[in-house]
């Protein structure tokens, strides 16, 4: 009896989420642990029973405003979801790991990541929910002498805390020195206050970072500036508070931001589709005065729409750009990504306005593969579009994985107009 009932609850997806505020950290009782369980085996792929999310995220439109412009320049930006840390990639098993998406991605004019732990040699913690490493396991992570670095990495995330302000302030010590950007995260409320902006070809990028959630492990008292910590996935209405996200945006408008990059880590553990409220929210934000919204944390891919403010910006919203890199996660699902482009252009409209508007967006959805070859362990982030470019660099088990990937991945992004798979 007790093999049959294993039987049913290994073999039965769930046909929709539940009402659940996070994920497994937030909850104790032997009933979550057997739901998230099943997450964990069988993802979610519907979003709330008559929501009615999927029919509009599939009629999001990008094809953008194509009407001249005078002096055109353009800038383009990429963005990853989760970058985990595995001990392999510090050795031979890494070596491969930027080949074939590096290019594409760090050749962006700005190109963003999550950086998901905490970075601090004097506290090592390798559990299966709490991350601290030595910078050898973050170096890595960061990109290729070859192919390039990000330039920008979001510290916000429901890790950072893990070994306490500590590690907080040694991670942002960690990228100063590697001289990597970083938001979301601050050794001080002034740095807190700050809002990092980037120009490129003329056009002023700031970009944010928030986390919903720190584990339930509390920043310290007089270091709550630490994260920048918003209950984007809170139940109710009042206890979701974007007070914070409101003064980053007017702050970066007062220092000329053109476009505001928000990086939420956000969304509700192995569920494809966010819950109606946090897209709610999401959408909020893009009235608000956020231009794009670059999701991560659920470790499975999330759909993207585009939303037109009250003002006329078109916004973008990412809900889930999944694990480009993965730890702990055995099924290829959860080591299915994606790499966010967007084109923006700045130029005079027929009236002599100036103007900054997206032109273009994409995704390359991309598989972090793990093969083992006499005994190594090779890393490699394979875009799925190597089915169809260079099929004769996959193994025959890499070919299956890969065409089931670009199912699963169809079946959450949809065709939108306007949007590109490369």
């Amino acid at each position: 009896m007790l093999f049959a009932i294993l039987l049913v609850y290994l073999a039965l997806p769930l046909p929709f989420p539940l009402h659940t505020e996070s994920d497994y950290s937030h909850h104790s009782t032997p009933w979550w642990e057997i739901y998230y369980g099943h997450k964990y085996l069988r993802p979610i792929r519907r979003p709330a029973l008559g929501s009615g999310l999927k029919e509009q995220f599939d009629s999001a439109n990008f094809d953008f405003d194509s009407r001249p412009l005078a002096e055109v320049r353009r800038v383009s930006l990429s963005a990853t979801g989760d970058l985990m840390f595995r001990r392999d990639l510090a050795g031979p098993g890494g070596a491969r790991l930027w080949d074939d998406v590096g290019s594409q991605l760090f050749g962006a004019d700005l190109a963003i990541g999550n950086l998901e732990f905490a970075v601090n040699p004097k506290c090592v913690i390798e559990k299966t929910l709490r991350f601290s490493v030595p910078s050898e396991y973050a170096l890595p992570l960061l990109g290729d002498p070859q192919c390039g670095r990000f330039h920008v990495l979001s510290l916000a995330n429901n890790h950072i805390n893990d070994s306490l302000s500590e590690g907080i302030a040694s991670t942002c010590d960690f990228l100063d020195a590697q001289g990597i950007a970083f938001v979301g995260a601050a050794r001080t409320k002034e740095e807190q206050n700050r809002v990092g902006i980037f120009e490129r070809n003329g056009i002023r990028v700031a970009v944010l970072g928030y986390t919903f959630s720190t584990n339930n492990i509390p920043l310290a008292p007089g270091f709550e500036h630490g994260t920048n910590l918003v209950r984007f996935n809170a139940l109710c209405d009042e206890d979701y508070e974007p007070a914070l996200i409101h003064q980053h945006i007017a702050r970066a408008k007062a220092l000329g931001a053109d476009y505001i990059v928000a990086c939420n880590h956000f969304g509700i553990d192995l569920e494809h589709y966010p819950p109606p409220r946090l897209v709610k929210r999401s959408r909020d934000l893009i009235d608000a005065g956020v231009d794009l919204i670059i999701g991560h944390h659920p470790h499975v891919i999330g759909p993207v729409e585009s939303r037109v403010a009250p003002d006329g910006r078109v916004g973008i919203i990412c809900y889930s750009l999944g694990n480009l890199t993965a730890r702990g996660l055995v099924f290829a699902v959860q080591r299915l990504s994606q790499i966010a482009h967007l084109e923006l252009e700045v130029g005079l409209d027929s009236c002599g306005k100036r103007r900054v508007r997206p032109a273009r967006f994409a995704l390359t959805p991309v598989y972090h593969s793990q093969d083992k070859v006499a005994g190594q362990v090779n890393n490699r982030l394979l875009p799925l579009s190597l089915l169809d470019t260079h099929p004769e660099a996959l193994s025959l088990a890499q070919r299956r994985t890969l065409r089931a990937l670009r199912k699963r991945h169809d079946e959450v992004i949809g065709s939108p107009p306007g949007l590109e798979i490369r």
